[in-house]
């Protein structure tokens, strides 16, 4: 796909486009599509949410960490994105990293699915001690 100038309207349809895909379970079209998406509109939180669950779907863990990061610094104050980078990192063995994270999402909103993620964490690594 040749790169344009597009606008916010476009990045919806790259969106949508690609969620076909995911649901086609074809992941490589999907990442190019939402890649595509955000292309057109860097600031669509959503479409980094998502492409970050394609990449979990193909157990690229790391690189849904780093698009989760890149959204995170669009978005400083989306507490979903530290919690989700934290489910990443736990997924990969890196508690330390996902303890950071948690706590993270915690101060930005005090949830209760935090807080209860925040509690098997600490479980997991007195287990591990």
């Amino acid at each position: 796909m040749k790169k344009k100038d597009y606008t916010y309207l476009d990045s919806e349809d790259f969106y949508e486009i690609a969620y076909q895909w995911i649901e086609l379970k074809d992941y490589e079209k999907a990442e190019l599509y939402l890649k595509e998406s955000l292309a057109c509109n860097d600031l669509f939180i959503y479409a980094y949410v998502t492409l970050s669950e394609v990449y979990e779907k193909q157990e690229r863990n790391y690189d849904a960490i780093q698009i989760l990061k890149r959204a995170l610094k669009k978005d400083p104050t989306f507490d979903k994105l530290p919690y989700l980078i934290a489910k990443n990192y736990l997924t990969v063995g890196d508690i330390k990293r996902s303890y950071k994270y948690i706590e993270r999402a915690l101060e930005i909103q005090f949830d209760p699915e935090y807080i209860l993620f925040k509690e098997q964490l600490e479980t997991i690594h007195l287990k591990r001690q």
